[in-house]
C-alpha cells in the first residue's frame, strides 16, 4: 500500500465543461501549487461568492475576491465593469490595480489586504466627485514618502497606456 502522504509528482491538470482549467504548477515539490484559469465572466461570479463566504466566515478571501473582481473589469467583462462602476464612480479596474503595483513595489511593509484596502478606499473618495483632498490625505497617511504618495494618486487618476499596435521591441 502506498503512504497516502507522499505526493504525487505527475503533472495535474483538468479541463472543466465551462473553459476552466485545473492544473499543477511550481517547481518544487514540497510545495505543489494549482493554478485555476477560467474565463472572465467565471471569474467574476467566484469573486461575488469569496465575497460572500468572506463576509459570513471571515475576511480570509476577501483580497482574493476583490483582485478576482478588478482582474475581471480589467479584462472587460461587464458584470464586472457594471459593479465596479457602481462602486467606484469613475476610477477603473485597471487604475486601482495599477495603485495596488504601485503600493507592493514601494510599501512593502503594507500587506495585501492593506494595499487594496488603501487603494479602494481611496478609489471611493475619488468616486465621490469632491473627495480628491480627501483621496490623497488618505494615502499620504498611509505612504512612507511624497514621492509614493504622488505615484499612487497618479495611478488612481490616469488610466493605463494600453501598449501600442504594431510597435517593435
Amino acid at each position: 500500500m502506498k503512504d497516502p502522504t507522499e505526493r504525487a509528482s505527475r503533472p495535474f491538470r483538468v479541463v472543466l465543461d465551462g473553459g476552466e482549467v485545473v492544473e499543477s504548477a511550481g517547481a518544487d515539490p514540497a510545495a505543489p501549487e494549482l493554478v485555476l484559469r477560467l474565463p472572465v465572466s467565471r471569474a467574476h461570479t467566484l469573486a461575488h461568492l469569496l465575497d460572500d463566504r468572506s463576509r459570513a466566515l471571515g475576511p480570509n478571501s476577501a483580497v482574493l475576491s476583490r483582485t478576482l473582481e478588478a482582474g475581471a473589469a480589467a479584462l472587460g467583462e461587464l458584470g464586472a465593469l457594471s459593479c465596479a462602476a457602481r462602486e467606484f464612480a469613475g476610477v477603473s479596474a485597471s487604475q486601482r490595480l495599477a495603485a495596488v503595483a504601485v503600493l507592493a513595489a514601494r510599501e512593502s511593509r503594507l500587506s495585501a489586504v492593506q494595499r487594496v484596502a488603501v487603494v479602494d478606499a481611496a478609489a471611493r473618495w475619488l468616486g465621490a466627485g469632491s473627495g480628491d483632498e480627501f483621496a490623497y490625505a488618505l494615502l499620504a497617511a498611509v505612504c512612507g514618502t511624497d514621492v509614493t504618495t504622488s505615484q499612487v494618486y497618479t495611478a488612481l487618476l490616469v488610466s493605463p497606456m494600453a501598449p501600442e499596435r504594431g510597435a517593435s521591441s
